[in-house]
């Protein structure tokens, strides 16, 4: 067995990210398109769209490079600190479902 769970980060007592706001930020990256991401995580634009602006109003630095409209379509690719924040986050998460296992088995050993 294994001990599932979800965390997630707020700041100033607001959801800032967690796991599906990394999963929308991971789907716009690979679509280049806000647009694209949504339709690929079965979402509207419009929730999709709140999801990226609640974010980007809480970060401290943009999350998104944003070129809108023209002839062949806007497009929106991560920044550097998008990316990073991606990376943060998993990284913390495995960590807490490391730790999560690790005390999940101690205690079911008899061992605490």
């Amino acid at each position: 067995m294994e001990v599932k769970s979800r965390i997630w980060i707020e700041k100033d007592g607001k959801p800032f990210i967690g796991y599906g706001k990394v999963e929308l930020l991971k789907k716009v990256d690979s679509e280049h398109s806000i647009t694209a991401a949504a339709k690929a995580l079965n979402m509207s634009y419009k929730k999709a769209w709140n999801l990226l602006n609640d974010m980007e109003q809480l970060a401290e630095q943009p999350l998104l490079v944003k070129h809108i409209g023209g002839k062949s379509g806007g497009s929106s690719v991560l920044t550097t600190y998008g990316k990073q924040l991606i990376n943060d986050f998993e990284q913390l998460n495995d960590k807490c479902e490391t730790f999560l296992n690790t005390e999940f088995k101690l205690n079911t050993n008899g061992v605490s």
